[in-house]
C-alpha cells in the first residue's frame, strides 16, 4: 500500500481539494469548530485574460487585472518572452501553481518550519490563500472519519474541521492519525506564456 507520505510527495501540483465544509453528518464531531471553505487553492495549469497593470522584466514580475480573478501578481518563468507586451495591454497569460503537502509523525518537531500564516488567518480571509506564496503548518488533533479531520494551528489556537471531497484524498485521510503534522506549501503564480490580445493589445476581437 502506498503510504500517505508517498502519496503527498507524489502530488506536488495537486491541491488537497478539501472544500473544507462541515457536512450535517459531521456537525456533532466538529461541534463548534469554525468552517473552512476552499482555503487551499488548486494546483495546476490555468489561463487568464486581462489588462497588464505592472510589468518588470528585470525582476521577472507582472501584475494582471482580470475581470474574474481581480489583481493577479505573477512571477515570470525563465525563458518567457514579454518583449511584445507592455503596461496597459490586454493579454492572455498562461500560468501554473503548485501545492505541496508534507506529512510528519507526531514526534517530529515542526516548530522551526517558517509559516507565512496560521490556519485561522487563512480560514478567516475571504477566498483563503491569495495569489502569493504561502506556507501553512498545522497538527491533526482528531480524525473524524474517512473524509474529515480536525487540525489546529501549529502555534496553538483554534481547531478547524476539514472535510475532504476528492476521492483520492479521502483514501489518504484513512491513514492519518492524531498528532501528525501537515505542512502545506503553495507557490506563487508562475506565468509560462504572455500574449497580447486583439488589435494593438486593445483586446478587440478577443484573445
Amino acid at each position: 500500500m502506498i503510504s500517505f507520505r508517498t502519496l503527498l510527495a507524489a502530488t506536488a501540483t495537486l491541491s488537497l481539494a478539501s472544500a473544507a465544509v462541515i457536512s450535517p453528518s459531521h456537525q456533532a464531531a466538529a461541534q463548534s469548530n469554525p468552517t473552512m471553505t476552499n482555503v487551499i487553492p488548486e494546483g495546476g495549469h490555468y489561463s487568464a485574460q486581462g489588462k497588464i497593470q505592472a510589468l518588470d522584466p528585470g525582476a521577472d514580475t507582472l501584475t494582471l487585472v482580470s475581470e474574474k480573478g481581480g489583481q493577479l501578481p505573477m512571477t515570470i518563468a525563465p525563458g518567457v518572452d514579454v518583449s511584445g507586451v507592455s503596461v496597459g495591454d490586454v493579454a492572455d497569460v498562461h500560468y501554473t501553481r503548485s501545492v505541496t503537502f508534507v506529512l510528519a509523525s507526531p514526534n517530529v518537531n515542526v516548530s522551526t518550519v517558517q509559516a507565512t500564516g496560521t490556519v485561522g488567518q487563512y480560514a478567516q480571509t475571504p477566498g483563503g490563500i491569495g495569489p502569493n506564496a504561502a506556507t501553512i503548518v498545522g497538527r491533526i488533533v482528531k480524525v473524524d472519519g474517512p473524509s474529515s479531520f480536525d487540525v489546529v494551528n501549529n502555534n496553538g489556537g483554534g481547531i478547524y474541521t476539514v472535510k475532504v471531497t476528492n476521492p483520492t484524498r479521502q483514501e489518504a485521510v484513512k491513514l492519518l492519525k492524531a498528532g501528525d503534522s501537515v505542512t502545506v506549501s503553495v507557490s506563487p503564480l508562475i506565468a509560462t506564456s504572455v500574449a497580447k490580445c486583439g488589435v494593438f493589445g486593445m483586446g478587440v476581437f478577443g484573445c
